[in-house]
């Protein structure tokens, strides 16, 4: 399994795109505490978190869906999973093994944009500014959310981590279900694109149809909870973590039962 992995991780890391993504995120994190230097006198380094780098959660997600969801289908496109599938291992371990590194790959990415963007904020701004008061505007946008800037901060970031491995297993499953690379990305960036806007049309209508409140979508952004504790009538933190739960072992479950039983004629 260790060997796997190890070398899922080469696989990862001998491609350019994979260290272009990292690039490109510190080179975005530099720009945005430049301009936040340069356009509001009062920043300091943890508005700069709060707005700029809690903001750039996004270029993860869509790093890690294009990685994610070109995995194994890339094994199908260049024609190598035959020579894949040949060695001593299951497929369970195998795709396991990917499924692990992807993930990591994704932890990877939001270690390094807290990092880059605390130490690009203590370059500009210097360490304060943990404690400044911010207010922050609710979903419906009627009432307004006090807090300080570093908690806020952190409270975002940990309730972005689901969305971030819900996103990451729905783009690793494309990926095993599809043999097209192109199409399985393509297919993961319109669903990442697109998802926000779907759960906003769910929260909106939830009102009137009920079972719009099982879908998926408005349960995506968990952050919501991080300014208010409802995000529809009768749905708190726990039961949208329990509907994430359910979805997850679905596509889990579809993952590892499609791979295990598809046919690798090329």
């Amino acid at each position: 399994m260790i060997a796997l992995m190890k070398n899922e991780w080469m696989k990862i890391f001998g491609r350019k795109s994979s260290w272009i993504y990292i690039i490109v995120l510190v080179l975005s994190l530099l720009l945005g505490a430049f301009l936040n230097h340069s356009l509001f006198e009062d920043s300091n380094t943890w508005l700069y978190m709060n707005s700029v780098v809690y903001s750039l959660t996004m270029l993860v997600t869509l790093f890690t869906v294009i990685v994610g969801s070109g995995n194994v289908a890339a094994e199908f496109s260049d024609g190598t999973i035959k020579q894949l599938l040949i060695r001593p291992h299951s497929r369970v371990k195998i795709l396991l093994s990917k499924y692990i590194v992807v993930l990591s790959y994704s932890l990877l990415l939001l270690a390094t944009l807290i990092a880059s963007g605390y130490l690009w904020g203590l370059l500009f701004f210097g360490p304060s500014g943990f404690d400044t008061p911010v207010t922050e505007p609710t979903f419906t946008a009627e009432e307004v959310k006090e807090g300080v800037a570093g908690e806020q901060f952190f409270i975002k970031m940990l309730y972005s981590i689901p969305n971030l491995l819900i996103i990451v297993t729905i783009s690793f499953m494309l990926s095993t279900l599809l043999k097209s690379n192109a199409l399985a990305v393509g297919v993961a960036i319109f669903i990442l694109f697109f998802s926000s806007t779907l759960g906003g049309l769910a929260i909106l209508f939830s009102f009137e149809y009920e079972w719009l409140k099982l879908l998926i979508f408005p349960h995506l952004d968990l952050t919501i909870y991080a300014l208010q504790d409802e995000v529809m009538e009768g749905i708190t933190l726990p039961i949208s973590l329990a509907i994430l739960a359910v979805y997850y072992v679905i596509f889990i479950a579809i993952t590892f039962f499609s791979f295990k039983k598809r046919d690798i004629s090329i």
